[in-house]
């Protein structure tokens, strides 16, 4: 029902509508930042279900462009976890790093295609001997696009996770986004996840992106699990934070000669 509403709004408002994933998004999109340039997502993401209540405050987020269609990023959270019947743990998570390469289109046009690969590893023995994280390193092959068609635009994301110490998963997601009005922009989200031994996990996502000022946009989603296994289903889904550009947003589709740094007033 919730996928059926947000559909139907998607094709009913007449506004302009894009197919930008990422945060506050899980999926993805084939975006890069731009030559030169720096996307940095500061955030707070909290999870719970039946099982467990899990915060990553904050999770540092940091995407470098190199040209206009390669990404570098690093991600690292800082992690409390609480398991049902158990005392809190607190360090750090996993760290996270991968490369985006944009091999054809780019944002604004028609059709955008990439590939994201990122490997996880663990950064804290003591939190994988608490079974707090994965212990082993986990390796994603996603391939990120996006298709335009009139006013609507779709993102789409779907990879293979690969698990050294446990079932590998494939993921996949699919998202668009509305512009109401100058500066704020609204999400929407469905996405899953399935291994050979669990239920597939479905999360519906809401929120939204409004520009503070030309650098800066603050981000904020909501979601829940409408599938999955029962006492591991997310059952509640919160991502909060800003966005950096730094020095600006890049502006695609124009010669570097023509590209002005968009900078606060």
């Amino acid at each position: 029902m919730i996928v059926g509403a947000l559909v139907i709004l998607i094709l009913l408002v007449p506004a302009r509508t894009f197919g930008q994933g990422g945060p506050p998004l899980i999926t993805d999109d084939p975006d890069t930042p731009g030559p030169g340039y720096w996307e940095i997502n500061v955030a707070t993401i909290v999870e719970r279900s039946m099982s467990e209540r899990r915060t990553e405050q904050p999770l540092a987020d940091i995407n470098y462009g190199v040209g206009k269609s390669i990404q570098l990023k690093f991600e690292m959270p800082w992690l409390h976890v609480r398991e049902h019947g158990q005392s809190a743990g607190t360090g750090p998570g996993n760290t996270n790093s991968g490369v985006k390469w944009r091999f054809l289109g780019e944002e604004g046009t028609r059709v955008a295609w990439s590939i994201y690969p990122q490997l996880e590893v663990n950064s804290s023995k003591s939190m994988s001997d608490r079974g707090l994280v994965d212990e082993g390193p986990q390796f994603f092959l996603p391939t990120e696009f996006t298709v335009e068609r009139g006013h609507v635009e779709l993102n789409g994301e779907v990879g293979r996770n690969f698990v050294r110490n446990g079932d590998d998963e494939w993921l996949y997601g699919v998202s668009t986004e509305i512009e109401m009005r100058r500066g704020l922009e609204l999400l929407g989200e469905l996405h899953g996840e399935q291994s050979r031994t669990s239920p597939t996990e479905l999360i519906v996502n809401g929120g939204g992106r409004q520009r503070i000022t030309r650098q800066i946009v603050l981000l904020a989603a909501v979601g829940t699990a409408v599938h999955g296994a029962r006492d591991d289903r997310t059952r509640f889904r919160l991502y909060a934070g800003l966005q950096f550009n730094l020095p600006g947003q890049y502006a695609f589709g124009t010669s570097p000669s023509a590209v002005t740094v968009v900078r606060p007033r």
